[in-house]
């Protein structure tokens, strides 16, 4: 019945106990155990340390192994101190990761913010530097055309004139030529 309650047991409580019997065993064996032995001279067969050394090995044996010494759920101190761990390990990796790293995301997204600032205030002075370019554009080229209006019709006006004077000197001529 005492090996069967011990079965049942988690490996957690039968491992404690197995020590501290085989721990009793050893001082309550008569002789010198816990003495180092003479040079030379190594345990005897049947030994009482031989006997206790089997015996914890019997003993340690014999206790369940962990998947098989409890329930899905039978925690014992593993959630607590799991739940402790994991807190621990958060706190440290706050302080020396996520907020140096945080911070530096920060900085990035500060600059890229400044910079697309700025790119869009370029932008708009391009625009705007653009129209003024093209209303200049404008302004010149019709400015030109009209110039150039101006001189053609003056070219004409020349032309003109000298199509009729040649005209009327050729007429003058030919009624001279006629006249004789």
């Amino acid at each position: 019945f005492v090996v069967k309650a011990m079965a049942v047991k988690s490996r957690s409580t039968v491992l404690p106990v197995a020590l501290l019997v085989a721990a009793a065993v050893l001082l309550l064996l008569p002789g010198q155990t816990f003495v180092a032995p003479r040079a030379g001279a190594g345990p005897q067969a049947g030994s009482p340390v031989q006997g206790a050394v089997a015996a914890t090995a019997a003993m340690l044996a014999a206790a369940p192994m962990p998947a098989y010494a409890g329930g899905m759920f039978d925690f014992g101190l593993t959630l607590p101190f799991v739940a402790v761990t994991f807190l621990l390990m958060m706190v440290v990796l706050n302080a020396l990761w996520f907020a140096p790293v945080t911070e530096e995301v920060d900085e990035r997204n500060a600059k890229l913010l400044k910079t697309l600032s700025q790119a869009t205030d370029m932008l708009a002075k391009a625009d705007e530097m653009q129209v003024t370019y093209t209303a200049e554009i404008r302004e010149a080229r019709e400015k030109a055309n009209a110039q150039l209006a101006e001189v053609r019709k003056k070219a004409e006006e020349s032309i003109e004139r000298e199509l009729s004077a040649a005209s009327a000197a050729r007429d003058a001529r030919a009624a001279e030529v006629r006249a004789k």
